[in-house]
């Protein structure tokens, strides 16, 4: 058995990478993006399953910077007084690591932390099947390891928690796979980075279940025309689709 209240360190130590000069103010060119994409591809999404063992279903996600990890209890016996006889419940609880960011965060959860704990359990709610599981809760423990846009975390975060319920043996419509595009004037860019994103007009995430082909939620900021957010979800559906399939091979590889 192992000791769960140490943290084994690890046997080799890392110097710390220090920025020195200055770094030069970024200037966002859609035909030309600093890691080398156009701005209709993704970043590279590495996801594996099964990497928390304590859990009944776990996933870790990776996508240039991005880092996050997820992981899934029960379904167990739901504690509340108030609850339906016919349908089960999911706990999402969705947080940034204090060191995830430039900014050190705090341990307490804050107001952006909150929101995108409800938005985790809109998008995946319409997914589990959760008459099959009266008067049970499943519990969703999504940290962001390292961040690298807001947008970009909630929809890794959509994507991963949908991958652990998965390999925690929740029955599921269909997994959902989500992606996040940024508005920049007249120019949709798919999957921006934090530093795109602080000059970006608006921003849309999108959750999609690519088998069943619906959506189970669409979130939007800024303003836009028409045209422009039809554009970015004909995008995100398209990308979509491609996460979808890597999460296939995620979990036929652990299998």
């Amino acid at each position: 058995m192992s000791d769960r209240k140490r943290v084994t360190g690890p046997e080799k130590s890392v110097a710390p990478l220090l920025e020195t000069g200055s770094v030069p103010a970024f200037i966002f060119n859609p035909d030309r993006r600093h890691d080398g994409r156009d701005v209709n591809h993704l970043r590279p999404v590495f996801m594996k399953s099964g990497v928390v063992r304590q859990a009944n279903g776990s996933a870790y996600l990776e996508a240039g910077k991005l880092k996050v990890a997820c992981a899934v209890y029960g379904p167990r016996q739901n504690q509340r007084t108030k609850i339906s006889a016919t349908k089960g419940s999911l706990g999402c609880d969705f947080k940034f690591s204090p060191f995830s960011g430039g900014r050190r965060r705090s341990y307490m959860k804050d107001e952006q932390e909150r929101e995108y704990s409800l938005v985790l359990e809109q998008a995946l709610s319409p997914a589990v099947r959760l008459d099959l599981i009266p008067k049970s809760t499943v519990d969703i423990f999504v940290q962001v390891l390292e961040s690298d846009g807001s947008a970009a975390c909630l929809a890794a975060a959509i994507t991963c928690a949908s991958l652990a319920l998965a390999d925690a043996g929740i029955e599921m419509l269909d997994a959902v796979a989500a992606c996040s595009a940024g508005y920049f004037e007249s120019t949709v860019c798919l999957d921006p980075t934090g530093e795109e994103e602080a000059h970006e007009g608006g921003s849309l995430v999108l959750s999609y279940m690519p088998s069943l082909n619906e959506v189970t939620h669409v979130i939007q900021s800024g303003e836009t025309s028409t045209a422009t957010t039809v554009k970015a979800l004909e995008l995100c559906v398209d990308a979509c689709s491609q996460i979808h399939a890597v999460m296939q091979q995620s979990l036929i590889a652990n299998v």
